[in-house]
């Protein structure tokens, strides 16, 4: 008795061919329920078409900031990227900053009444600072040009113009900030050498009294009391000669600083420049999008769906 040779798996599977004639078969069925395989694809096409139209878009706009350190600036440092970005994000974008931005443009009314946190969380998704081109990794020294790096300051929104109003505005957060801490730093400075004229001031009239003090005194003291009163008066003396250079020298610093006309002349901070204040991308033409989707998605679905008819029939 000859038993058959029982075929391996691979044997029995179709080649080539026998896909094709499968296929075919499945198309030769569906041609018998052409309105069935129409209709499953003009409402599956339909379904495709709605969530195209019903898609949230996301419009990026971009601004471009230069931070350059002062001449005065210390020697030495080496800042990360890492740094930088966490002083724009921590120190400029507060959240207070960003809550008065966010009304300031209407972001989110509805999830600003209901979660405020929420909101705040949503904007600082849509949110994104990028530092690049960054000179501060290498450490400065002495007589070299201060260093610089640039600032990218993202925010995505569902139209073009919003997208670009809320990047520039948020640039112009930076700008401001910075200001703000090199007003603050003048102001300090100026309190600090103020206090350094009234505390020399200070100094110097309350040795004048003494030596004051010492001279009534000293005509009618006795003789040892006046030898004591010679010395003190010495002191007193070398005193006085001493607080007087620091009058001067606090006075001068003073008056240095009031000749400075403006506070950025004595900043120590990074100094922050527009470079590209961003420009509104085009916005996505809606009929041609939906009628690409129609026409990919009737076609695409088509075949797809005759097989499955085929099939199942």
């Amino acid at each position: 008795m000859i038993r058959e040779r029982r075929l391996r798996w691979e044997e029995r599977e179709p080649d080539l061919f026998g896909v094709v004639d499968e296929v075919g078969r499945l198309f030769r069925r569906a041609k018998r329920r052409k309105l069935l395989v129409l209709t499953i694809t003009i409402l599956m096409t339909a379904l495709m078409s709605v969530r195209e139209f019903r898609k949230q878009r996301s419009y990026p706009a971009t601004v471009v900031l230069s931070a350059t350190e002062s001449e005065d600036a210390q020697v030495g440092n080496a800042h990360t990227n890492a740094r930088l970005s966490d002083y724009v994000w921590y120190a400029v974008f507060t959240d207070r900053t960003l809550f008065a931005l966010m009304e300031k443009h209407n972001y989110r009314t509805d999830m600003m009444k209901k979660n405020p946190r929420l909101a705040l969380e949503s904007f600082r998704e849509d949110l994104d600072v990028d530092v690049y081109k960054n000179e501060f990794n290498r450490e400065r020294y002495g007589g070299e040009a201060p260093r610089s790096a640039r600032i990218a300051v993202s925010f995505s929104a569902s139209t073009p113009e919003e997208a670009l109003a809320m990047a520039r505005d948020l640039g112009e957060l930076v700008v401001q900030r910075d200001a703000e801490i090199r007003r603050e730093r003048f102001d300090m400075e100026k309190r600090v050498r103020t206090d350094a004229v009234s505390y020399a001031e200070t100094e110097l009239s309350r040795l004048h009294r003494e030596m004051e003090a010492v001279e009534d005194e000293y005509p009618t003291a006795r003789p040892r009391r006046r030898d004591e009163l010679r010395v003190q008066a010495a002191g007193l003396d070398g005193a006085m000669v001493a607080s007087e250079a620091r009058l001067r020298e606090a006075q001068s610093a003073k008056r240095r600083l009031d000749l400075e006309s403006s506070a950025d002349k004595v900043s120590l901070a990074l100094h922050y420049e527009r470079v590209d204040w961003g420009a509104a991308k085009d916005e996505v033409n809606l009929t041609f999008v939906l009628v690409r989707a129609i026409i990919l998605a009737f076609f695409g679905l088509l075949p797809v769906v005759a097989m499955g008819v085929g099939a199942f029939d």
